[in-house]
This record gives structure tokens, C-alpha cells and sequence, in this order.
């Protein structure tokens, strides 16, 4: 997913942008060398563990919190809402980096983001200027990468070992799921919708990844984040219907033209939480839980 844009589709977009792991993370030696590759490449270098982070994208947040560290993390982007812990943390970041803010923090450690570094490369490039260790998380575009970015995270701040828990977690997550899946007497026709003009997920995006993996079938065969034709999703005659905006289900019945789509006629128009669907982070599997939880019903 791409960095911020405005509250329109583009925004909804980009929002679908922790299991709670609430061990302290292990103390970490003065003397012990961290040395992690970041998504430019560069090897970031740390003499102990970080106490001070800032982290400016929602996932590396909730990753955050997951590993434990919500305590070390001093500055979030305006849009972070989970946990609640968030709200409280200074904001150092909306559509644009606040560097000067980020300077006088002080902080340890800054984890940027991939998909933020066309627009924000300057402001990495400040803070690096000032002295400010940063370390641009990989772009997750699938489950498996998400794993990978919580033990890089892990290993970036000292906290293997609750990494490979967080990750073991979810693997056991997707385990019982997939058991689920295969129980289902069939796999329901669903369309996604992310917002009133059509726009929704089809393959390639977490939202079709946590769909497939609950045992659903998306009507939508084309890749990414696409508006989408009226026709089509007529033509489909999705059974079941997925949204992540607020009111969809009445805007959606209200819709003449879908009175005979089997999901209005049955009313099964159900409204999702759109970060757990899109965010690359550990709450990606209670997102597929909450989609089977539909398919079964």
C-alpha cells in the first residue's frame, strides 16, 4: 500500500494500510552489536537496543506493540488508532514528516516505510543528516512478508524471541483457518467493496489473500486495488458482500439495480474492519477469523 493521500478512495486505499503480546522485551547487552539490511539496502547498525522509537506507518506500530516495546515508543503517524495506547503518543507525522518535531525527540531509532520513500525521501535524508538512526521497513504485500518484516523488527530492537512468538502465533492462527476452510460445504462468491464508487481488492492485496485463505472465491479475478464495473458484480451474483467503509451496508441495499444479487436479497452485507484486512501486521489472521465467522454463518 502506498503512503497517505486525502479522505477520498485514495485515502480508504491507503488505511488498508496486534495480537497483543504484552511480555517486556529481553534486556539486551550494551556490548552486543545489532547490524540489520534495511528495504534500501543499507545495513543499519545499533550498539544495544533501542528505548526511544519512533515509528511513522500504523503497521510498524501495532508490530511494535505486539514485540512489547509500546512503552519505548515516544512519537506515531496521525493516523495510528490501535491499540489505544496510540492516541496518546505524540504525532510526528500526517501527510508530511514532521522532522523538526522528530529531531527534538531524540529518538533511538525512526522506522520509516518502503512505500513512503518517493514522497518522504527528503525528510529521511534530514533526519539522517541530523544524526538519527532510520530504518526504512520492506513493503509486506503478502502474510509471509508480514512474518518476515516482525522478526527483521525483532531483530532490529532486541526482541527475537517475542518476534518468533508473534510469528508462531499466527502461523497456528492460519493453521486453524485453513482447517476451517477445508470444512466449509462450499467457497461463496464474494465481492469486496471499499468504497461507494466500486472500488475493491482483487489479487495480490491482503483483503484477497485473508478472503482465499477463509475459504471464499473473490468475483474479482484482476490484480490490486481497481474500480470496478456495476455490470460485473451483477453478472457474478456475489453471495456474500464485504465492506470497509461506514454505512456501506445501507448504501449498498438502497442500490435498485442489486435488489436481485443474491447477498441483498439474503442480507448478506457485512461491514469489516479494514485495518485488519490491509494493515501488514499481526492482526492480519483476525481479519480471515472475522471473514470465515461470515462464511459460516
Amino acid at each position: 500500500m502506498k503512503w497517505f493521500k486525502g479522505i477520498t478512495v485514495v485515502l480508504l486505499l491507503a488505511v488498508l494500510t496486534a495480537c497483543g503480546n504484552t511480555e517486556s522485551k529481553a534486556p539486551v547487552e550494551k556490548t552486543e552489536k545489532i547490524e540489520v539490511k534495511d528495504a534500501t539496502g543499507d545495513t543499519i547498525k545499533l550498539s544495544e537496543a533501542p528505548t526511544k522509537i519512533i515509528s511513522l506507518m500504523p503497521s510498524n506500530t501495532e508490530i511494535l506493540f505486539s514485540l512489547g516495546l509500546g512503552d519505548d515508543v515516544i512519537g506515531v503517524s496521525a493516523y495510528d488508532d490501535y491499540p489505544a495506547e496510540t492516541k496518546k503518543i505524540t504525532k510526528v507525522v500526517s501527510t508530511n514528516v514532521d522532522t523538526e518535531k522528530i529531531i527534538s525527540l531524540k529518538p533511538d531509532l525512526v522506522l520509516g516505510h518502503e512505500s513512503m520513500l518517493s514522497s518522504q525521501k527528503d525528510a529521511y535524508q534530514q533526519l539522517k543528516d541530523a544524526g538519527i538512526t532510520v530504518f526504512v521497513v520492506p513493503d509486506a504485500t503478502n502474510l509471509k512478508d508480514t512474518e518476515k518484516t516482525i522478526i527483521t523488527i525483532g531483530e532490529l530492537t532486541g526482541t527475537e524471541k517475542e518476534a518468533t512468538q508473534v510469528t508462531t502465533s499466527m502461523e497456528d492462527q492460519k493453521a486453524t483457518i485453513e482447517k476451517r476452510a477445508k470444512e466449509l460445504k462450499t467457497s461463496p462468491k464474494v465481492w469486496i467493496e471499499i468504497s461507494p464508487d466500486l472500488y475493491t481488492a482483487g489479487k495480490g492485496t491482503f483483503m484477497n489473500e485473508m478472503l482465499e485463505l477463509a475459504g471464499g472465491t473473490n468475483i474479482v479475478t484482476e490484480s490490486g486495488f481497481i474500480p470496478y464495473n456495476e455490470e460485473k458484480v451483477i453478472q457474478q451474483n456475489p453471495a456474500i458482500i464485504l465492506s470497509v467503509y461506514p454505512d456501506a451496508k445501507s448504501i449498498i441495499s438502497e442500490r435498485s439495480a442489486w435488489k436481485d444479487i443474491s447477498a441483498v436479497k439474503n442480507d448478506q452485507i457485512y461491514e469489516m474492519d479494514a485495518n485488519k484486512l490491509s494493515r501488514p501486521g499481526p492482526r492480519l489472521l483476525e481479519g480471515a477469523a472475522d471473514i470465515q465467522a461470515v462464511l459460516e454463518n
